[in-house]
């Protein structure tokens, strides 16, 4: 009888050893996974902040004001949004807590683009205005952009936190602020 315990014992221990183990390294793998996504992510993020200083640098310029459409960089916009759509794919897949931050950054990009096609069309009284409009379009462009990719560096540093053994770990705070068992004395 103590021999069929013995060996139920075992059998049970290196079962659970195994179910550990297994977990532990799909954890791992599943953790290394969507760290590389989220490198594409931010990979991404800083390529379509190049691309669109580029496009807008050699379409706009306060220096050279009175050259309206300096350079085509069509060519730029075309790449940025590309990367635009390989983004909102990863955030749709992988990180949708990021949606947030890319919607507006797109329509950040949408509204600094109008501003520029405005300003490029317009007569050089009213262009001054517009000026103004545009300046501050691309000002809160690049704010999205960055706020976006502090977005996905937080979200990463929040997922690296997250251990396969979370649970057992004691909370920072406790759980209920005040009497332990919610009951008068």
């Amino acid at each position: 009888m103590e021999l069929a315990f013995m060996l139920i014992t075992i059998i049970v221990s290196a079962v659970m050893a195994g179910l550990v183990t297994y977990k532990m390294n799909q954890s791992k793998e599943s953790q290394c996974f969507i760290g590389k996504k989220a490198e594409d992510l931010y990979c991404s993020a800083e390529s379509i902040d190049r691309e669109l200083s580029r496009f807008f640098g050699d379409r706009y310029s306060i220096v050279e004001a009175g050259r309206r459409g300096a350079g085509g960089g069509e060519d730029a916009l075309q790449r940025a949004g590309l990367k635009l759509v390989n983004a909102k794919m990863l955030v749709g897949f992988y990180f949708p807590a990021l949606s947030p931050a890319l919607a507006r950054t797109i329509a950040a990009v949408t509204t600094a683009h109008a501003s520029l096609r405005r300003w490029e069309a317009a007569a050089a009284p009213a262009g001054d205005a517009l000026l103004v409009g545009l300046d501050k379009d691309i000002v809160a462009l690049k704010d999205a952009l960055e706020a976006f990719k502090a977005a996905i560096i937080d979200n990463g540093r929040s997922a690296s936190q997250q251990a396969s053994f979370a649970p057992f770990r004691r909370p920072a705070k406790p759980m209920v602020e005040g009497r332990v068992l919610r009951i008068a004395a």
